[in-house]
């Protein structure tokens, strides 16, 4: 029996207004496997401890890092960890500028593990699942993404919060605590009106918005975020 994975889509980055646009997919992985799980797998069936795979793991990717600092790529039957530079270069014999560019370390699979998902149905849930929120506007409308009074229009797509405790409406602080919860007076899948009791001391947030916009229970909320500032001063 074939698994399903879902996954979602956005407008690629770099198209030129008037060109038809083109969409990239992006998957939502099954969960995770824990270091402690594919230990326990590797180990079934054989004589070795799920400890002594672990030891193994941690030693295996010491070796990696220490062949890697020397210079050279480190390949194997199933990946390779390739050395690679990133940021853009002036000329065709600009030297490495720290500042813009810097070398990684990237790890391409083999087809080994690149040809492994023949039994998984990607299925599409972005119209449920993907949120957005393109615009952050208050009462006064003097500028997109300040907030100098407590009413506040937000507008974007899949932002309908419904009742589950995990979703709602923030404004987070850069340290991650939430600095406000507002309340929602209008709300559907595109606009929401929002009506803070007090506002926060003046400075710069995350309204972070979590809605399934009506999708089941069983998925998580989609996370829509935007940066905004918080100036009441007059």
């Amino acid at each position: 029996m074939k698994k399903p994975i879902m996954f979602y889509t956005r407008k690629c980055k770099g198209v030129a207004i008037g060109d038809t646009p083109t969409w990239q997919g992006f998957a939502y992985a099954n969960g995770t496997a824990s270091p402690e799980e594919v230990a326990a797998a590797v180990a079934e069936g054989t004589r070795q401890s799920v400890s002594d795979v672990m030891y193994t793991n941690t030693k295996t990717g010491e070796a990696i890092r220490t062949i890697l600092r020397s210079g050279r790529n480190v390949s194997l039957d199933w990946v390779a960890f390739v050395i690679a530079l990133t940021g853009s270069f002036e000329r065709l014999d600009s030297d490495f500028d720290a500042d813009r560019n810097s070398l990684v370390v990237r790890a391409h699979a083999r087809p080994f593990l690149r040809d492994c998902l023949a039994d998984i149905i990607p299925r599409n849930v972005t119209n449920g699942l993907v949120a957005a929120v393109q615009s952050v506007i208050d009462s006064t409308a003097s500028a997109e993404g300040i907030i100098r009074t407590s009413a506040v229009y937000v507008a974007g797509y899949n932002i309908l919060v419904g009742d589950a405790p995990d979703e709602g409406v923030w404004l987070v602080a850069k340290d991650g605590t939430i600095a406000a919860t507002p309340a929602i007076v209008a709300n559907n899948a595109a606009t929401m009106n929002l009506e803070f009791a007090e506002l926060p001391e003046d400075g710069t947030y995350t309204l972070l918005v979590k809605a399934r916009s009506g999708a089941s229970l069983d998925f998580a909320p989609a996370t829509a975020k935007r940066v905004v500032t918080v100036n009441t001063a007059s």
